[in-house]
């Protein structure tokens, strides 16, 4: 077995405990959300925030004595839109020979724009619930403003993984 086979290897296994560990805990990866997104909240909405990540909640307006929290759930996590592109990395790899480096790196950034999304949509919820009140700041934030901050966010996460991860690697040279 060569160096770079056994590379391969370890790079898959890898792969497959970060699939298992997104799967079996997303319960944390939406609590480390939540903490995230308390910081980010605070700081573009102007409000005094909390998290509880065992819950997976953020709360905002805390400063005038009527907190309100959103809870990150299983269906609004970006946790889940990872398992296609850690599996399909890890099928990039195991079918091509020639590396693991640019479809790691596209797997990282298409992961961080995920989590980033995320965090948009529910800045976008906090101002419009801070804005509209509660039902319609939430109707509108979280089922209209948010789908499409998601729609975009999961596209340029994909356009950005795809050329990424298909690079080669090797220079290329003019026609």
């Amino acid at each position: 077995m060569t160096f770079q086979s056994i590379q391969r290897v370890l790079v898959l296994a890898a792969l497959a405990v970060l699939l298992v560990l997104v799967l079996t805990k997303e319960s944390v990866l939406r609590g480390w959300e939540a903490v995230i997104a308390s910081t980010v909240v605070s700081v573009s909405a102007a409000t005094e925030t909390g998290a509880n990540p065992f819950l997976a909640i953020v709360s905002f307006n805390r400063e005038t004595g009527h907190p309100t929290g959103l809870q990150i759930t299983p269906e609004c996590t970006s946790a889940f839109l990872m398992v296609p592109l850690v599996i399909v990395t890890g099928l990039l790899i195991w079918l091509r020979r020639q590396g693991s480096f640019w479809p790691l790196l596209g797997l990282a950034v298409a992961s961080l724009l995920l989590l980033a999304t995320n965090q948009v949509r529910i800045v976008a919820v906090v101002l419009l619930i801070k804005g509209m009140g509660f039902s319609s700041g939430y109707y509108w934030g979280h089922t209209i403003v948010g789908s499409v901050i998601s729609i975009f966010g999961i596209g340029l996460s994909l356009i950005s993984y795809a050329l990424l991860a298909i690079r080669s690697g090797r220079g290329r040279t003019a026609a």
